[in-house]
């Protein structure tokens, strides 16, 4: 393994036997592979993939699609059917709850034994024991049976013992959601210090926000097989576009929804059905899909669509989001219906315009025609991702935190 490659895995499967009833295991048994008795489960298929030193990769996907099974393989504790998995230092795992720790154990002796695994001596333990203590927060508990934990106090502790053994490698599954919102923000703030000192990240998660913050890269998996791979803008997108598909097969008989042709250029990400598509979107200053402004100037975006008059909602939106494509913020125009006439289009030219009331930096533009169905359930017709983009050069006031400026007002009452 190169010297620069942190988790190498190749070709990597994973087969469960299912069994209907528990004789068939028996039967299975005695005719020694003769006759088959079982069905085949792949969880995983011809998985590959590199991680380099110091990276931080998310693992995305629906319920059942192997993330946690490959997690399981890459930590060690479950074994492969196919393939190979290599990683380079010491791999600490945060997977299930509880598992590693022995429930008639404290606290503090699974600790220890966790750490001896890892490779820890006693005495490095005992130089990160109070650490791991103040991280964990569970008082008294450390010095009791880990059987009697909650499973907010199991996760704290599993935790703190991952995050502080100093691991080369660290994977992390969904585990992170069982605790409160105070100690995700503490176990995110330890990820970002692992993540400074050079420790490789693999996680998993569903909170898509999250892994466009966190990560570097991504990998979308679908039915045990990676169905996409690179930067968490990308791979979102793709995991977002086959569950409109779905939605839209279990909602009604409208085409699925497939990759589109971006009006960005070649390196666009694109999606809908065939019932319209976006023809234009630019700014009017530039006439092109970039442009600058000072903090307080008026953006204004010219909008071409066209759309079936067949479609029961159709509307057509703007998503202002930031440079990790987190939403800022948008707006929905509601298209007016003309006609019911199946197979018909109706063309229609739509002008957004807001003040850019935000702090320097670089901004996207997302734009949308969909089948709005309510205000939260809708079905792309053309969504182009980030097809606009600009930069605010220069902010109006150095007394502005935050992304947007609004509109607050300061009062000042003198006290005795």
């Amino acid at each position: 393994m190169s010297s620069d490659i942190a988790i190498e895995v190749s070709g990597l499967s994973k087969c469960y036997q299912i069994y209907e009833r528990p004789l068939d295991r028996l039967k299975q048994g005695l005719w020694r592979g003769r006759k088959r008795f079982y069905r085949e489960f792949w969880a995983l298929r011809d998985v590959s993939f590199d991680v380099s030193r110091g990276q931080t990769v998310g693992i995305i996907g629906r319920n059942g699609s192997g993330k946690s099974t490959l997690l399981q393989i890459v930590a060690g504790t479950l074994s492969a059917t196919a393939g190979s998995v290599r990683t380079h230092g010491r791999t600490a795992a945060l997977l299930e709850l509880g598992s590693g720790f022995n429930p008639e154990f404290s606290g503090r002796d699974n600790v220890y034994m966790n750490a001896a695994i890892l490779g820890l001596t006693r005495k490095e333990v005992d130089e990160q024991i109070a650490q791991i203590e103040a991280f964990a927060d569970i008082g008294e508990f450390i010095d009791q049976p880990v059987k009697s934990y909650s499973s907010g106090m199991l996760v704290r502790l599993a935790f703190a013992v991952s995050a502080h053994v100093n691991p080369d490698v660290l994977i992390v599954d969904e585990a992170l959601a069982v605790g409160d919102m105070a100690f995700q923000f503490k176990c995110l703030d330890r990820l970002a210090h692992l993540k400074s000192t050079g420790t490789t990240l693999l996680f998993v998660s569903h909170d898509l926000g999250m892994v466009k913050t966190f990560c570097e890269r991504a990998i979308y998996l679908s039915r045990g097989e990676v169905r996409s791979t690179g930067t968490p803008d990308e791979v979102a997108e793709s995991y977002l576009m086959d569950l409109r598909d779905s939605e839209v097969r279990e909602a009604s008989s409208i085409a699925q929804v497939t990759t589109k042709t971006s009006i960005g250029g070649q390196k666009g990400i694109a999606f809908g059905t065939g019932q319209g598509r976006i023809l234009e979107a630019k700014f009017s200053n530039t006439a092109g899909h970039t442009s600058a402004y000072t903090a307080g100037d008026d953006v204004e975006i010219q909008i071409t669509a066209e759309c079936d008059r067949s479609v029961q909602s159709p509307s057509l939106s703007i998503l202002i989001q930031d440079r990790r494509m987190m939403p800022i913020a948008g707006k929905i125009y509601p298209i007016p219906r003309e006609s019911t006439e199946d197979g018909l289009k109706q063309r229609l030219s739509v002008t957004y315009s807001f003040p850019a009331l935000l702090a320097q930096g670089i901004y996207f533009i997302t734009v949308r025609l969909e089948n709005r169905l309510t205000r939260t359930t809708l079905m792309p017709i053309d969504k182009q991702v980030g097809v606009l983009s600009f930069e605010v050069i220069r902010p109006r006031s150095d007394d502005i935190l935050g992304l947007v400026e609004l509109p607050i007002e300061c009062r000042q009452r003198l006290l005795k």
